[in-house]
């Protein structure tokens, strides 16, 4: 039997954001099918192709933006604890 207790308690829990992106896992997953010795690269901006110098963890805050020609998710601001630690890829430029 439910009690009101019980309704309580799940209404109070938030639910985590569910992003339709890779994870971590997976893409380690997936580059190991590949030839180790294999540049990684990335699209440029405006075309191309770039180089990936590296990876950083990135505090980010989930779904906040919605304007035209910007990425979902964004930075913190100052004293807001993000949603979640993403790692984000270094491209050259």
């Amino acid at each position: 039997m439910t009690t009101v207790l019980d309704l309580l308690e799940k209404k109070a829990t938030p639910k985590s954001p569910q992003l339709g992106g890779l994870t971590v896992g997976e893409v380690i997953a997936m580059l190991q099918t590949f030839d180790p010795s294999a540049p990684l690269m990335v699209r440029g901006e405006n075309g191309g192709f770039e180089e990936v110098l590296g990876f950083r963890a990135t505090g980010v805050m989930l779904n906040v933006n919605s304007a035209e020609g910007f990425g979902p998710h964004d930075l913190p601001d100052a004293g807001t604890r993000p949603d979640a630690l993403a790692v984000v890829l270094r491209p050259a430029s």
